[in-house]
């Protein structure tokens, strides 16, 4: 049995009260780390779409194992001895790799927003907080259904698991939150969205779901920004601009808006001449200004006003895609399934969900993201370069290394996305 330590009850909140608050806080991810998990998506003898998400994922385990432990979830059914040899036969430093089987991994979405979440009490003993979980924004599912009772199963089994893992026991909050949609400086302030949290927290006030942040998080001082990147759409709302679609989950934080210490926040912002020339850096222009204005503002958690950096945005060009309706692992398939009035040999623009701001901090590592290949359409070694001094300039002292998260953007996510870090004890 998990050991619960918290089940924060409804009727307080159905009542208009403020639990009070525990003392529990959620490190800023700058803080000293023990070790990252990683969701290792991607069987080899999977599709295209599998393989590159498997690529990108190598690429983090090759960069991050040599400093930092790290925990690869894996699936419960494949050869972890062969998946090993694999790792060794390509040098990468299988010391500080622990592989992690875990059962329908697939059905649980990437580490970061399935959970856990670790945080501190306050004596400094660290805990794993767990949220609810509605699949990405799936608000049609019935909970009360034979299939989603199994789902609740089987999560219930994969807590167990990774509370013996660490040997940490177990918190619960009543919010549906996943990890990408919270930003904090680890001193009480923190960013949502607005529109997105209540879209996963329909039956909470904005008040309930404050002092919930508070108990669960420490975070008492909540920023409401207003809407996340038009390059990361809802799910089943793919369609961003005209024939243009995405893939997404329709306004994580981590996508556009970070802490990179305690009063400076990067905002990802395409130029005025950017959002005159591509209807979607038009969208997120717009909803960025907003977002400028919400920050311009706010106050941190002493009242001081913030630092905020504009930040670039990737130039990547839609891919063309055609529409086959007779392969449902073809990467437009899901689109096709949100809008019917798509037919087979069709032909749409998808676009990743790029982002340079999907970046990880771990110790003395920032993994960053860059887009430039030769021959791909859009993409700008210049602009890169450009990330990369600015990182360098704002992490002075970190190692930062660029790499390749397209394979992640197209089904959704990037390096943040996939991985959780493990505050140092």
């Amino acid at each position: 049995m998990l050991k619960l330590l918290s089940i924060l009850p409804f009727m307080l909140l159905l009542a208009g009260c403020h639990p009070r608050p525990a003392g529990l806080t959620l490190p800023a991810e700058w803080s000293r780390q023990e070790a990252v998990f990683l969701t290792y998506t991607g069987n080899p003898d999977d599709g295209s779409t599998t393989v590159r998400v498997k690529a990108a994922c190598e690429q983090l385990i090759e960069q991050i194992a040599p400093h930092l432990k790290m925990y690869l979830l894996v699936n419960a059914e494949w050869n972890l001895d062969s998946m090993l040899r694999v790792f060794k036969s390509r040098n990468y430093y299988t010391p500080n790799i622990q592989l992690v089987p875990v059962a329908d991994l697939f059905s649980m979405g990437v580490v970061r927003d399935y959970g856990p979440i670790i945080i501190k009490d306050p004596r400094g003993i660290r805990k794993m907080m767990r949220f609810e979980w509605d699949y990405i924004g799936a608000n049609f599912l019935d909970p009360d259904t034979a299939w989603q009772r199994e789902k609740n199963n089987t999560r219930d089994v994969y807590f167990n698991q990774i509370s013996q893992l660490l040997h940490m026991e177990v918190v619960r909050s009543p919010l549906v939150i996943e990890g990408g949609e919270i930003e904090t400086n680890g001193l009480g302030t923190g960013l949502i969205v607005d529109s997105f949290n209540r879209r996963r927290n329909p039956f909470f006030t904005s008040r309930s779901v404050d002092s919930l942040l508070k108990v669960s998080l420490g975070i008492s001082n909540v920023i409401r920004l207003s809407e996340g990147a038009a390059e990361d759409p809802a799910p089943w709302q793919s369609r961003i601009s005209g024939n243009i679609y995405g893939c997404g989950v329709g306004g994580h934080v981590d996508e556009f808006a970070r802490f990179i210490n305690s009063n400076t926040i990067l905002l990802a912002m395409p130029t005025k001449e950017e959002a005159l020339r591509d209807p979607v850096k038009k969208i997120t222009y717009d909803r960025m200004l907003v977002n400028y204005k919400i920050l311009s503002a706010a106050k941190d958690q002493d009242g001081k006003p913030f630092k905020i950096i504009e930040f670039p945005v990737p130039d990547v060009t839609p891919y063309d895609i055609r529409i086959d309706t007779t392969d449902n692992s073809h990467p437009g398939a899901s689109i096709r399934w949100d809008y019917p009035e798509l037919k087979h040999g069709d032909t749409i623009q998808f676009l990743p969900a790029v982002s340079y701001l999907n970046y990880i901090i771990m110790n003395e590592l920032v993994i960053v993201p860059k887009y430039y290949q030769p021959g791909r359409k859009g993409s700008s070694d210049r602009k890169d370069l450009e990330v990369s001094k600015l990182f360098g300039q704002l992490f002075p002292g970190k190692k930062i290394i660029q790499l390749d998260p397209t394979g992640l953007n197209w089904v959704g996510g990037g390096f943040h996305c996939w991985t959780q870090q493990v505050p140092a004890n």
